[in-house]
């Protein structure tokens, strides 16, 4: 019980300092990589929700910019609640979404709350029009997030973010 409390209590303050930092990024960008900080994400399974909204809060405020190049599953999708300013996608990129599990019953709606509310509406919208969160998988192609999401330059040059797996969730 004491660590759902934690888990509930640094979910609830991980959503306010996301959602502030989200606002008014509504324009599609133009994308100029430069020399910025680039994290590369591909291959990401996801993992706790919590490790996931803090790691997008600290890239978000040291100023790096995402590279989608392949799979973010679960938690991994959080990265979407970035600034649309410091993203862009890769045609081979893809977003699995799903209700998070292994939290215990209300834990895994307060994740599922949080997830929601800090992903962009857009992403929100496309969720909504599958029929919401559920058990399975629901993929989200380059076909549909570069409609929201600017493209990459292919040049650009880029470190990597591994998944973490010693720590994650089932499925999470």
């Amino acid at each position: 019980m004491k660590t759902t409390m934690k888990f509930l209590g640094a979910l609830a303050v991980m959503g306010a300092m996301v959602s502030a930092s989200s606002a008014g990024e509504l324009m599609r960008p133009r994308i100029n990589l430069g020399s910025a900080n680039v994290k590369t994400i591909s291959g990401d399974r996801g993992g706790y929700v919590i490790d996931y909204a803090i790691r997008a809060l600290k890239m978000r405020r040291s100023g790096t910019f995402v590279r989608f190049s392949g799979a973010c599953d679960s938690a991994c999708t959080l990265y979407l609640s970035m600034p649309r300013s410091k993203v862009c996608i890769t045609q081979r990129a893809s977003f699995g979404f799903h209700l998070p599990y292994g939290a215990g019953a209300r834990g895994n709606q307060v994740a599922a709350n949080f997830m929601m509310k800090n992903y962009p509406g857009w992403v929100r919208g496309w969720i909504a029009k599958r029929g919401g969160l559920k058990g399975s998988i629901a993929t989200m192609t380059y076909a549909d997030a570069s409609r929201f999401l600017p493209t990459c330059p292919s040049e650009q040059r880029s470190t990597t973010i591994a998944s973490l797996g010693p720590t994650r969730l089932r499925g999470g």
